[in-house]
Parts: structure tokens; C-alpha cells; sequence
């Protein structure tokens, strides 16, 4: 938070959550990635954030459980979200739309960002914009028999949710 001048808490849900050490090993790098995305991506700093009816300090919340035959791992923060209208024109311009942007759900385009080489950042900063991050935490998800999706409110945040099949979490 230090280093993009934002006013961020972390807070953590379910850390008696238990998980394989296998799982937890290959778990941290993609974990970080996605917080970092949050952090840098997803919340606005102080003045943005006093435009609104937000709290001046951010929140990403790390949330982990077990339900059913599964495990859950949520990322959230309550920042900006997904423009929708920036990532279809990214997507259009790397030729990735395959129907009328009016029959693109939400759920389809915040998955663009999964994509190789996806960014949206017209900058490259020490945390992002260079187009590798979250197709490599997708591949890493998917390598130790997860799925990960992501949704998104324009203006009100993002969640990223990871699944791993309890049989390979413990």
C-alpha cells in the first residue's frame, strides 16, 4: 500500500482452514499475485475514494472455507472493479470477441482477464501492465486440480474466487 500511495486493510476469514501443504505450496505465489492486482488494479487511492461514498481506506479480504466437497478461497476488495468497456475494446483489439459485445455476459468479459498477455494498464508498474499475471495464476490454479473464476461490479469491486476439490486439498 505503501508503494502505490493507497490506504489498504487486509483482513483474513477462515485461517483454520485446513489444506494440504502441497496445496498451500502452490497456492502463495498465485494468492499474492492476486492481491497485488487488487492492490494496484482494484482500489483507488484516497482522493479517488473521497469522490465517493467509500471509506478513504481500501479493503481486500482473504476469505478461506470448506463446503461441501470442496474448498473455497475468495479474494474481494471493494474498489473499482472491471471496466467493462475497456476490456472489450482490449479483447476486440486482440481479436478474442467471438459474438456481438451486446450478448457478452459480465462473467465473459471479467474472464478476458485470464487471457495470455491480457492487460488493460496503459502503463507498466513495478506490479503490473505487462500482460502476465492472471492467466499464469489460472494455470497454477488449474495445475493442482482447481478452477478459478471472477466477478466483478463496475465502481463497487472485484472477487476473485478459487475451488479445489477437498480429495486434493487435504
Amino acid at each position: 500500500s505503501k508503494k502505490v500511495n493507497k490506504a489498504a486493510q487486509l483482513v483474513i476469514i477462515g485461517e483454520d482452514t485446513e489444506v494440504d501443504k502441497n496445496i498451500i505450496d502452490n497456492l502463495g505465489d498465485p494468492l499474492m499475485h492476486i492481491i497485488r492486482k487488487s492492490m494496484d488494479h482494484g482500489l483507488e487511492t484516497r482522493e479517488q475514494r473521497a469522490q465517493t461514498s467509500k471509506p478513504p481506506q481500501g479493503t481486500i479480504t482473504l476469505e478461506a472455507r470448506s463446503t461441501g466437497g470442496d474448498v473455497m478461497i475468495i479474494i474481494t476488495d471493494d474498489g473499482r472493479g472491471l471496466n467493462r468497456e475497456k476490456i472489450l475494446a482490449k479483447a476486440a483489439d486482440r481479436g478474442l470477441l467471438n459474438k456481438p459485445e451486446s450478448e457478452i455476459t459480465d462473467k465473459e468479459v471479467a474472464n478476458f482477464i485470464l487471457a495470455p498477455g491480457f492487460s488493460t494498464n496503459d502503463e507498466v508498474t513495478e506490479f503490473s501492465g505487462r500482460g502476465v499475471g492472471m492467466d499464469v495464476v489460472r494455470k497454477n490454479i488449474e495445475k493442482i486440480g482447481g478452477t478459478m473464476s471472477i466477478d466483478s461490479i463496475e465502481g463497487e469491486g472485484m472477487s476473485t474466487t478459487i475451488k479445489i476439490p477437498l480429495t486434493l486439498a487435504i
